[in-house]
């Protein structure tokens, strides 16, 4: 590190450079071997946020602070005695590591969390923001203003929390093969919200805000590091290098075991057996044409003959408390004896039995079964002191709660005792049934939950790294109790797995079009994760006016099992939340699952790639002519795309494949590129999709 003209001068490996101000140690600039600039300049070095004994906040930014440096420390003082230093040092792989420390804490104050180092792109990059399995960002008027995560109540949405919904600790941004990875090297995944805000200048800020609930006394010593690396590439490319460290965490030294119907490739049949699509209050919910339970069999192998597929059979509204009402939902709607016929008829056949749940929520009163209340318990047993709480003491929930959602409630503090233990039992009810899979933390987005401040329970009153430890805990004493009792009931989650639960949930409700609505979805998690876990393409929630086929197709391409929606008598609805009278088309009905039908043969011919292999970088350039979509879920978002979708494989041996598929019902072409030189144009029919196979290298 070296000082001139106001700038402090770092070298990195591999050519890197990297300035910072010498006046108030913000990151100016960087560069790689290449000479490319990959930042634009930052105004500040950190903002950190400290809570008072009633849980107000005070935030305070690094132009607020004096500032010193001297041989790769900066130092920065606050009148109040708060001292912020980070060390900035070489990394070995390429790029800086900045490790922070804050010390001097204020009597009577909190930490709660430290935003830095804070890095600017330009608005001209495109950034990967790890956001509901990935989404490639280039018009950021897209969404509101930034504001930093925190405990946020009912209605204010949550942000991109990790691990949950950001279900992995980087960004990048990117441009003419130029590009900039921003990462927390975190092992033990302290929870971060991973977002970005527009600042002036034509700049973008990337954020890894990290709570700091793990205090030493009144310092906070985090035992990892933030990395700042330049690189050549795009998405890709920042993916490798997050997977390549995700190999050396503990759980993904080799692939889980997974239920061997997973080999199959069942696909998905999901259906409620109560209302008629549309699931939220004030709007109770009469039994449909699906219940009794046994009532569905027909349809079900309707669909198994249709598929030439195993099915399974995946249950909304079936509980007979009240439907989305955790954490009580046994016995099933009409008793034991009526889901066991369903149970038994499916089997009899080969195929499976799933059941959607609610996640770690407590429910007081169900807006969509009047009269279901547990008030009257909730108050007899003190059972608010389990609750999640904010800074504040507040207690409310976030998720499906409220007069127009599907319950009043709270959350649940899964760090604690008595919420674990119920979960657990309720769990075995299923298990002990013979149910085959259970989305138990549907509505815990990324199998996380939400952070915790209560000064009265057993953990710190900031959240932290133990919360994570708290979700991994819980999912461990969940496949515990399920092997004790000998139940293969395997447990997911809805949206895939964030990082740290990834080798616990192998089997989760996909949400790759959620991030439709602020840019292009891009498979970066199946990128890193395939080999771990393998979703299926999930009940489409939220999507609607958007080509069936694109979005089937590209479900196959992301690695992903494959769904139906089942709507009214056994027809096809577009996506899960519309109601029944919103049908597809007799022709789109039959296109569709004969669609569905011809990738599963494929899913099932190629199971070494597209259930245990990983996604690769493209061994061949492919081209196809451009095209346009709508697609309209909270609200309507135009988006460019090809005729052409591509992915490309590896499994275990080291042999490679490709996949091309016409998401059109007109002829379209591609052209493929081979690294040899050769060159093959393709006429692929409506929906066809073919193999491509790698060139000589």
């Amino acid at each position: 590190m070296s000082t001139s003209s106001g700038i402090i001068l770092v070298k990195g490996g591999d050519g890197a450079t990297l300035r910072l101000s010498g006046t108030n140690g913000a990151v100016l600039s960087m560069t790689g071997s290449d000479g490319a600039e990959r930042l634009a300049t930052a105004d500040e070095a950190f903002t950190l946020q400290l809570l008072d004994g009633a849980g107000e906040p005070t935030r305070l930014a690094s132009s607020a602070f004096s500032f010193a440096h001297a041989d790769g420390h900066l130092e920065w003082r606050h009148p109040n005695g708060l001292r912020v230093g980070v060390e900035v040092s070489k990394d070995d792989g390429g790029g800086f590591r900045f490790r922070p420390s804050v010390d001097g804490i204020p009597e009577g104050m909190l930490l709660e969390w430290f935003d830095g180092p804070q890095v600017c792109i330009r608005r001209d990059r495109t950034l990967l923001w790890p956001y509901w399995d990935g989404c490639e960002v280039t018009d950021y008027s897209q969404r509101d203003e930034w504001r930093p995560i925190g405990y946020v109540p009912r209605g204010k949405g949550s942000g991109s929390v990790y691990p949950g919904i950001c279900q992995m600790q980087f960004l990048a941004a990117y441009g003419e093969g130029s590009g900039v990875y921003f990462s927390a090297v975190d092992p033990r995944h302290t929870p971060k919200g991973v977002e970005w805000e527009r600042v002036g200048g034509d700049r973008v800020r990337l954020s890894l805000q990290t709570f700091c609930g793990d205090l030493d006394g009144k310092s906070w010593r985090p035992a990892f590091h933030y990395l700042l690396r330049p690189y050549g590439g795009g998405w890709m490319e920042a993916c490798e290098i997050y997977r390549d460290w995700v190999r050396t965490l503990p759980g993904f030294d080799r692939p889980p075991e997974r239920p061997e119907w997973m080999r199959d490739s069942p696909v998905t049949l999901i259906y409620p057996v109560r209302g008629e699509g549309i699931d939220h209050g004030p709007n109770p919910l009469a039994p449909n044409c699906y219940f009794p339970f046994a009532r569905a069999m027909p349809t079900i192998r309707k669909y198994g003959d249709m598929l030439d597929s195993r099915v399974m059979a995946l249950l909304m509204h079936w509980e007979g408390t009240a439907p989305w009402c955790p954490p009580y939902v046994w016995p099933p709607l009409g008793g034991e004896e009526g889901l066991a016929a369903l149970r038994d008829a499916l089997h009899a056949r080969g195929d499976l039995l799933g059941v959607y749940c609610s996640g770690t929520a407590w429910t007081q009163v169900s807006c969509t079964e009047l009269g279901y209340s547990r008030e009257r318990m909730f108050a007899d047993e003190g059972l608010a002191r389990w609750m999640v709480r904010g800074p504040k003491g507040e207690i409310e929930a976030a998720i499906c709660n409220g007069p127009f959602a599907q319950r009043f409630g709270y959350e649940m503090c899964v760090a604690e005792e008595w919420p674990t233990r119920i979960l657990e039992a309720e769990l075995l009810k299923m298990g002990r049934f013979g149910i085959d899979y259970c989305q138990f933390f549907d509505q815990n987005l990324g199998g996380g939950w939400e952070r915790c401040y209560s000064r009265e329970h057993s953990h710190p009153p900031i959240p932290g790294a133990w919360h994570t430890d708290a979700m991994l805990a819980l999912q461990a004493r969940l496949r515990k109790a399920l092997k004790r009792e000998g139940s293969d009931m395997s447990i997911g989650c809805e949206g895939a797995a964030a990082t740290p639960f990834a080798p616990n949930l192998a089997f989760n409700d996909g949400r790759m079009w959620t991030a439709r609505v602020f840019g292009r979805p891009v498979p970066a998690l199946a990128f890193v994760f395939h080999e771990w876990t393998c979703n299926f393409s999930g009940n489409m929630n939220g999507v609607r006016d958007c080509d069936p086929f694109h979005r089937w197709l590209a479900c196959f391409h992301n690695g992903d099992m494959l769904s139906l929606v089942l709507g009214p008598d056994g027809h096809l609805s577009p996506a899960w939340g519309l109601p029944w009278t919103e049908r597809m088309t007799e022709r789109d009905e039959e296109e569709l699952v004969s669609l569905v039908r011809r990738l599963n043969v494929l899913r099932r011919k190629y199971t070494s790639f597209l259930l245990e292999g990983r996604m690769i970088r493209p061994f061949a350039r492919c081209e196809s002519r451009p095209a346009r979509l709508s697609y309209n879920a909270w609200w309507k978002v135009d988006f460019d795309v090809r005729e052409v979708l591509t992915s490309f494989w590896e499994n275990e041996a080291g042999e490679r494949i490709g996949f091309a598929s016409n998401w059109r019902r007109e002829p379209s072409e591609l052209t493929v590129a081979y690294p040899d030189g050769r060159m093959e144009t393709h006429r692929l029919a409506p929906l066809e999709t073919i193999v491509l196979a790698p060139g000589e290298s």
